[in-house]
């Protein structure tokens, strides 16, 4: 038995350091996100993410010295954790079926998922709170450019346009709002969907080429 615990111990004194904090501030980011999503950002505290990630406060107070600085750090690591999804999700669909239609579907799919719309609840958050906000300050830019270069991955034909960045922009923007008014009117989940088509329908006539993938659309359609 000495000898056991002997060697699990050296095992884990081989793991680099690197892994070890990195694996820590994994801990710590999937925490707060999961909690502002069950209580929102006011009601989270740093005992509730120390307790949800079961690590000391002075773990927490090493990697984040602050609240605001551990939600941002999340929120990044969030966004690039769907944008590689993303990208995973269409790179596995055949050829023909990536389409923008398929992207908008993808996207949508993030939005009824809670960890994202702890996103949302931080975007309010930030209105109130001058430290996440200056945090916050350009991070849907970011979040636009990661998106964009996901789409370029997988649908190049519409990422390569002129006006995608905008394109891309008035997306989120629509399912920023159709993704609130799903959180506080849930019985009403039926308008979000005529909603959601209705956009779509406007996007076709846009620009036709989004209309790939849907029957009855694409660059020939009237």
């Amino acid at each position: 038995m000495p000898g056991s615990r002997r060697r699990h111990s050296e095992e884990r004194v081989r793991i680099p350091r690197a892994e070890r904090v990195e694996a820590m501030r994994l801990r710590l980011m999937e925490a707060v996100i999961w909690c502002i999503a069950d209580k929102g950002y006011a009601a989270t505290s740093t005992n509730d993410v120390v307790r949800r990630a079961k690590v000391s406060r002075g773990a927490l107070a090493h990697h984040f010295p602050t609240k605001a600085a551990l939600v941002n750090a999340a929120a990044g690591h969030l966004v690039d954790k769907r944008a590689a999804d993303f990208e995973s999700r269409m790179s596995s669909l055949d050829p023909k079926d990536r389409t923008p239609l398929a992207a908008l579907d993808i996207l949508w799919s993030f939005y009824e998922q809670p960890e994202c719309r702890a996103l949302m609840e931080l975007s309010i958050a930030a209105r109130h709170d001058s430290e996440l906000r200056a945090l916050m300050a350009n991070w849907d830019d970011v979040y636009s450019e990661v998106l964009l270069k996901s789409a370029s991955e997988v649908i190049p034909e519409i990422a390569a346009k002129p006006h995608a960045a905008v394109l891309l922009r008035t997306v989120t923007a629509v399912y920023d709002g159709l993704g609130l008014y799903d959180m506080t009117q849930q019985a009403q989940r039926e308008r979000v969907a005529e909603v959601r088509a209705f956009f779509t329908e406007m996007l076709t006539r846009l620009d036709p080429a989004m209309g790939s993938g849907i029957p009855g659309r694409g660059p020939d359609h009237d």
